[in-house]
């Protein structure tokens, strides 16, 4: 049942992706990225007792490397967004003495 759900949403992503107006992204993104992370986190956190060490040793690893591949892309996009703020050279005038 799972996978038949996790394929459907798959599906629907680009549809949802497609829907956001872009005045609306920001605080999807941010209001989602909170989201998730605090149902991965009850998630865990409620099964935690019915894990092996070894799964949950497997799981926390796996969460960090997303987390930390999640880290280093939005480090290349803000890198990359102010990459192309280009600050205007102003002329300083002096005022003859």
């Amino acid at each position: 049942m799972f996978a038949n759900f996790q394929q459907r949403f798959g599906s629907l992503r680009r549809l949802f992706i497609e829907l956001i107006d872009p005045e609306n992204l920001a605080t999807f993104f941010v209001d989602g990225s909170n989201r998730q992370f605090q149902m991965a986190q009850e998630m865990l956190e409620s099964k935690q007792s019915k894990l092996s060490p070894a799964d949950l040793g497997y799981i926390l690893k796996e969460y960090t490397l997303n987390l930390e591949k999640q880290m280093n892309w939005a480090n290349r996009m803000s890198n990359r967004s102010r990459s192309k703020v280009i600050p205007t050279a102003r002329q300083k005038t002096s005022k003859p003495r």
